[in-house]
């Protein structure tokens, strides 16, 4: 959630984030199964999406209402009592139209707590949708939706050696963690299109999220939950406190208690927006104009508690302390945001001009403490990219755009925002069976800043809280491949492939109390940013059945800004291999098996926010789809 807190996620153009403003974290993603496309937005055509602009933009399409009776349903089955149904069925026609979509997906999860129990989830998700037409030229539409997740997690991972022996175990300390989420969607929309040459559109958006995660936090001691996991002690005191966590030990005094809070959070979106897209023609130059302004308001209500827990024969059994609030905040954004951008096309050359601004108004109440004065600020965001189509298939591009990403609620008016200026330069190539892509890109940012979350290692204290970075630089290369391989027969072979290479290092030095941060000199590498990944996949396909293998590599990654090459105390680096096959042995049915990590690949994937946390095990779906056409 931390990475694309500067991401801007979209459903169907609208933010999907439970606060966009307020709390940008993802705690709240849509299940890709409902998914019918994913459009992302990179370079000066970022500048039309926001608030985030400096990671680009990412919008999920979902099913749209059909025009005639269509209906599927996909049941699916695998390892470790994981099953997942998804259906949907709507009818329509020209003028008007329904669909009723729904997945559901539960696991017994792949951790074993010391104790017993549970560790895995289940979670729903329903949509709704409804369309009519209202003469020729307008289109009413209507969206509904239900989320809802409990899941017995935690964040709490372990220590180098229990990750050696057993790298999905569950410590008895963290036996009681749970969250638990509900969510609601509600959007209405009115199509124009007054000519073949002009649509407008104007969707009005209620989002609203509560959840609520039952969590271990911390010793009574307040010794560095994360520092004791990644040293392992065997002797003395840390020992002691390791002892309590795997319930080896009992608790004998009140700092070798354990508190486990409640981090309830209730999340509310709202808003309307109007998009404008105009194709015309001034003599020669043939021109797209995209235009839209939005006005929205997000909250987040924080009520963060804690109750003292001590560790008796292996079980964690609540203690005399009070339960203690740790966190009671409101959180508030509003905006009015606005943008602009160009098209233009000329024989072989086409120029992308754009222009966003962002008003924003932000307010943090602390109850025990006097609240500081709504606070806004303004910001423009330009981006002009170019390309140039040298034949038919072959054409180069560049651009540059204005990276942002808004002060979160609470801080000072002289605190920045994170900015960056972002470039990039590269050329493709298209054919009918083949598409190449190569870019190079590079990063400056002004002001490259951390926000706290619990998931990046802070406290209740400072959630919520910017922390500077200074000046950054993030550069690097970029290039993918699609190929199909026409064979005998009604045979192919599609090849597809990426790569990235990427190195982001901080400009200045600098001490901070942001846990991924520390204590940086000029040239320390950013956390969590891996210099290498690929993925490439190979399928024979044919028109009754497919069969395909991929393999993803990540380089290692630092746990803290510093330098390379990594430690033992850093992310090492990881290899996974995934397949599928698809069998079409009548019409309008498929099965299908899946596979991802066939290696079965034991790797930490982070050391954030407590200890050493794992990629998931080997993991084999098998299923059946059957649909009406």
């Amino acid at each position: 959630s931390d990475r694309s807190a500067k991401v801007t996620l979209l459903e169907d153009g609208i933010p999907l984030a439970p606060a966009p403003y307020a709390a940008p974290a993802a705690y709240y993603f849509p299940m890709a199964t409902r998914m019918t496309a994913v459009e992302i937005f990179k370079g000066a055509a970022a500048t039309q999406y926001g608030p985030q602009t400096v990671a680009g933009a990412i919008n999920l399409m979902t099913r749209d209402v059909p025009t005639e009776t269509t209906w599927e349903i996909d049941l699916a089955g695998g390892m470790r009592t994981t099953g997942r149904i998804h259906a949907f069925v709507g009818d329509g026609n020209r003028s008007r139209g329904w669909l009723v979509e729904g997945v559901h997906l539960q696991t017994a999860g792949f951790k074993e707590l010391d104790t017993g129990g549970p560790t895995g989830f289940n979670r729903t998700e329903l949509m709704a949708k409804g369309r009519m037409a209202a003469g020729d030229a307008h289109r009413l539409g209507l969206k509904l939706g239900y989320s809802r997740e409990l899941s017995n997690e935690t964040y709490t991972g372990l220590t180098p050696s229990d990750f050696e022996e057993t790298p999905y175990r569950r410590y008895a300390a963290t036996a009681l963690g749970q969250m638990d989420w509900n969510r609601t969607q509600a959007e209405a929309s009115w199509a124009v299109t007054p000519s073949t040459d002009l649509n407008i559109r104007t969707v009005a958006y209620h989002h609203w999220m509560e959840r609520s995660w039952f969590k271990l936090n911390r010793f009574g001691s307040g010794i560095d939950a994360h520092g004791l996991l990644q040293q392992d002690p065997q002797t003395g005191q840390g020992a002691v406190y390791m002892g309590i966590l795997r319930g080896e030990e009992n608790t004998t005094s009140a700092d070798q208690a354990l508190f486990i809070g409640t981090n309830d959070r209730r999340f509310h979106s709202y808003g309307a927006q109007t998009s404008l897209r105009w194709v015309g023609r001034m003599g020669d130059v043939r021109h797209t104009l995209n235009s839209g302004v939005r006005l929205h308001g997000d909250h987040v209500i924080r009520d963060h508690t804690e109750e003292g827990h001590d560790m008796t024969n292996g079980r964690l059994v609540r203690n005399d302390t009070e339960m203690v609030t740790t966190l009671d905040s409101v959180a508030t954004a509003y905006a009015l945001s606005a943008h602009v951008h160009e098209d233009l096309r000329w024989k072989m050359l086409h120029l992308l001009p754009g222009l966003r601004t962002e008003i924003i108004r932000t307010e943090r109440i602390d109850k025990g403490t006097p609240a500081l004065d709504p606070i806004t600020r303004t910001i423009l965001l330009p981006g002009v990219g170019g390309m140039v189509d040298l034949t038919p298939s072959w054409s180069v591009f560049g651009g540059s755009y204005r990276g942002f990403s808004p002060v979160p609620p609470g801080e000072e008016e002289d605190v920045q925002p994170e900015k960056s200026w972002n470039h990039e330069a590269g050329t493709r190539v298209a054919f009918a069976d083949l598409q190449v892509d190569f870019v190079g890109f590079l990063n400056e940012y002004s002001n490259l800043t951390g926000q706290c979350t619990m998931s990046s290692g802070c406290n209740n204290d400072d959630l919520g809280a910017q922390y500077n970075g200074g000046q950054a630089r993030v550069r690097g290369l970029e290039g993918s491949l699609k190929h199909v391989f026409l064979l005998p027969g009604a045979f192919s072979m599609p090849l597809q492939g990426s790569y990235t290479y990427t190195e982001g290092q901080f400009r200045t030095s600098f001490s901070s109390s942001f846990p991924q941060f520390g204590d940086v000199t000029a040239g320390d590498y950013l956390p969590y940013v891996p210099k290498q990944q690929a993925y490439g996949r190979l399928t024979v396909a044919h028109t009754l059945f497919d069969l395909g293998v991929g393999v993803a590599y990540r380089s290692e990654m630092l746990d803290v800004a510093g330098q390379y090459p990594a430690s033992d105390l850093d992310i090492p680096e990881l290899v996974l291999i995934d397949g599928g096959v698809r069998v079409m042995p009548v019409e309008r049915v498929t099965v299908y098996a899946t596979g991802t990590n066939l290696a079965n690949k034991a790797a930490i994937t982070a050391w954030r926010p407590l200890g050493a946390r794992p990629v998931a095990p080997r993991q084999v779906m098998v299923g059946v789809e059957v649909r009406s056409r």
